[in-house]
Formats: structure tokens, sequence, C-alpha cells
């Protein structure tokens, strides 16, 4: 019998005494309840004889942008995992046959949706892929292959470098059986299916493969339809969520847009400064940088609100450049810097760039000085206090730049605080990030076709 490290989340939550076995602990079996593990839950257990791995790993990996292959030194994967999932001197037991590097990518699926391993909202889709997608992929090999697939993708990614032949092997795995299961009636519709398929959707997007993208696309609108709708899905509201959240990114990185304006700029969306605002207080933001950044926030607020009464770009450009008297936050600060620069790709956008030349060589060199800024930022002050910011001057960025995969490493970059904020099944926080995106990419498309008409 298995035994993991720490009690499951139905004896934690009750504070009763679990004999920790898995796949369910013995409570949660005479109660007829679900039992699973929260696997951030279960590293932050590790032992101190992990941390020889764990140190092995920071020396080898000094930033994200910079990844060399020695992390996948098969001994420390071993080791580290070993502790991480399950009790030591326990044998690994997959759904699929075990080779050494799986411990290493189910650990790389975890860090995809909470890198630093900050207490994350039980609700949130973050969790859910942690909990409710782990369990099933621990019995189901079709999901265990999507889950190794995510993993491996992400190291890819991560290191900025083509698939490797492990992806593409566990891709290669997926495929095959999504088909297998596609053909049987019994199995097509089903939940774990079509979370499986959702990886296959999302790294096409992230590498910019279009044409497999929009295959896998109109294949789960197919399968949504089949099953009555979003609202019918299972898992715990995850596959909407997963599957709503593949097309917002298409969107982004594909720039799809959402519909053509006429001359006068649309409603502006206010959900995403809203959240941004009310989380700064629900995560006790420190006081620096969290007031300069609330006033921010605010500032951008109004200037939204302003634009409602002005009924052409040009007269609200006039104004709102002459009425630019917002101080930004200091730049001695990484959080403050970044939303600085955000906020200056957001107000160029939305001034049309006060009737300068060259607008989207403005932008792209703005956006590229966030991007570098960003990823030299940590993730750990980000995910405790500033989550929605992240994710705000994330998208910002992604609206500005010309060039897909910039939009795409954008992304990227908001994915784990995007995970960590929305709550699965609940597509609203997906929504606000979408319309914030589509609202000022299409101010941006205006200004570059009136300036195209100009010449």
């Amino acid at each position: 019998m298995k035994v993991m490290l720490v009690a499951c989340e139905s004896c934690r939550v009750r504070k009763r005494k679990c004999d920790r076995a898995y796949p369910s602990c013995s409570l949660c079996q005479k109660a007829a309840r679900v039992c699973s593990y929260a696997l951030y839950r279960v590293t932050e257990s590790i032992p101190d004889q992990s941390s020889k791995a764990l140190v092995t790993e920071s020396y080898h990996m000094p930033s994200s942008k910079k990844v060399t292959p020695s992390p996948w030194d098969a001994v420390e994967s071993q080791v580290y995992i070993s502790w991480a999932i399950q009790a030591p001197a326990v044998s690994d037991s997959y759904p699929i046959a075990s080779r050494w590097y799986m411990p290493r990518l189910i650990k790389h699926f975890v860090e995809c949706h909470n890198a630093t391993r900050v207490p994350i909202n039980d609700r949130s889709s973050s969790y859910k892929l942690q909990t409710t997608w782990m369990r099933g992929a621990m019995s189901d090999p079709c999901l265990f292959h999507a889950t190794l697939f995510t993993g491996s993708s992400n190291f890819d990614l991560r290191r900025g470098v083509q698939q490797s032949t492990i992806t593409l092997y566990h891709y290669n795995e997926l495929i095959k059986l999504v088909k297998k299961r596609l053909s049987d009636p019994k199995t097509a519709l089903d939940d774990r299916t079509i979370a499986a398929i959702t990886p296959l959707a999302l790294f096409a997007v992230l590498t910019g493969d279009r044409a497999s993208a929009e295959v896998h696309r109109a294949g789960l609108a197919k399968i949504v339809q089949l099953r009555g709708g979003l609202d019918k899905l299972g898992l715990e509201g995850l596959t909407a969520s997963l599957i709503y959240v593949n097309g917002v990114i298409s969107d982004i990185v594909f720039d799809m847009d959402s519909g053509p304006l006429p001359h006068c700029p649309p409603t502006p969306p206010l959900g995403l400064e809203e959240r941004v605002l009310s989380t700064l207080v629900s995560r006790s933001a420190p006081e620096f940088p969290g007031r300069s950044i609330q006033a921010l926030f605010q500032y951008i607020q109004e200037l939204k609100l302003q634009l409602v009464a002005h009924r052409s770009m040009a007269d609200w450009g006039s104004n709102a450049a002459q009425g630019n008297a917002m101080s930004l936050p200091t730049n001695d600060d990484p959080v403050c810097h970044c939303c600085s620069l955000a906020f200056r790709v957001f107000h160029a956008i939305i001034t049309g760039g006060a009737n300068m030349s060259n607008f989207a060589d403005y932008l792209d060199a703005i956006a590229s000085d966030l991007r570098d800024v960003l990823a030299l930022t940590e993730d750990d002050v980000w995910m405790r206090h500033f989550p929605a910011v992240l994710t705000w001057a994330c998208i910002t960025g992604a609206a500005a730049a010309s060039d897909p995969q910039m939009r795409a490493w954008f992304y990227f970059r908001a994915a784990a605080a995007v995970g960590m904020l929305d709550d699965a099944g609940d597509l609203s926080f997906h929504e606000d990030m979408s319309s914030h995106f589509h609202w000022l990419r299409s101010l941006r498309r205006e200004v570059l076709q009136y300036d195209q008409q100009a010449l």
C-alpha cells in the first residue's frame, strides 16, 4: 500500500487523523468521500534528505530563461520525486510502463500551475489540476500521457528549445490514445478524454502551430456541443475552464479579432482593473509598493471611465495626453518597474501614441522592455501579493506586441497567476482578461489603420 507524506485534503479540512493511504485513505473510503492529495502540500513536506536535490536544481536553473539539460539527471529526479509524491522505499505505480524521467515530468506539470508553492484557493483551476486532474491521471493512461506531455512541453518552452524526443514520444502516444477513445462511443465524450485533448490545443498555440491548434479547437467545440455546452462538462468545472482559456490563448497568440471595430472605441471593460484592486486588499499587499500600485490602477480605471464620454479617438487622445499627470511608481522596486512599463504601453495605445510616427515600432520597443524586466522578476512576490497585477501587465504587453512569439511569451509568463485566480467552472475571470486584450488590441489596430490611410 502506498502512503503519502501528508494527510488528504478531506481529513486536513476536517482535522481528522488520516492514515495517508493512496489513492484513498480509510476514512474517506468509509465515508464514501472523494479522497485527494494536493501535490503542492506534499512537496512542502519533503524531509531534509531531499534538500540536496532541491539545491542541485537551484544551481542548474538560475532563471526561467536559462535552463540547461542537466536537470534531467535520472538520479536527482528519482530522489526528489520519491519524497515528493509518495513515501520513501515505495515503488512507482503508473498506469503505463514506468520510465526514469516520469517523476521529473510530473514535477514540471505541478510547477506549471504553482511553481512557487504559494497556498492556493481550492476552487481554482491550479488546485483542481493538482488534485482532480492528477487523481484521474494516475489511473488513466490517456490522461497520464497528457500530463507527461504537458510537463515535458513546459520544460521545453522554459529552455527555449524545440520539442524534445521525450515530448514527441508522449505527444504521439497521446494522439493514438485520443483517437482510439474518440472512435468508441463509450469514451468519446468522457471528461478525461476531453481534458486530455486540451494540452494538445494549448501547446499547439504556444509553439505557433496554428493549423494543429485550429483542428484541436474545432474538435473540442464539437465535443462540447454534443455534451450540451461548457456548463455540462465535469471534473469539478476544470474541463470547461481549460477549454475556454485555450480559446483565449489562441485569440491572443494568433491575433484573432473578436469583432471588427467601427471608427469609435467600444465601451472599455473594467473587470480586470477591478480584480487588481480587490486582490490588492484580499492578499494584504505590503504598503510598499502596494499603495503606489493601487493609486496607479485607480487612475487607469478613471482613464477608462473617461473614455466612455468621448465619441472619437482624436478627442480622447488629445484629452488623455493633456491630462497625463499621474506620477508613475518608482523603478527601484521590480514590481513597480513592471507596472510603470505596462502603464506606458497602456497609455500609448489608448492615446494613439500622441500622433507619433512608427507607432507599431514604438509599442514593440516598450513591450520588449516590459518582457525583459518581467523575465528578471521572481515568481514568489507576484504570486503571493500581485497575481492580478502580473496578469494585467502581461495581457497589456501582449496587446501591444506585433510578434506572435512575444504574445505567447507574455501569456506563458502569466499562466500560473491566471490558474491561481480563476475558479474552475467560473469563466468570468477569463472573460475579463479576454475583454481587456481585445479592447486594447482593437484600439491599436484602429490607430494603425488610421496611420495607413493618412499615408
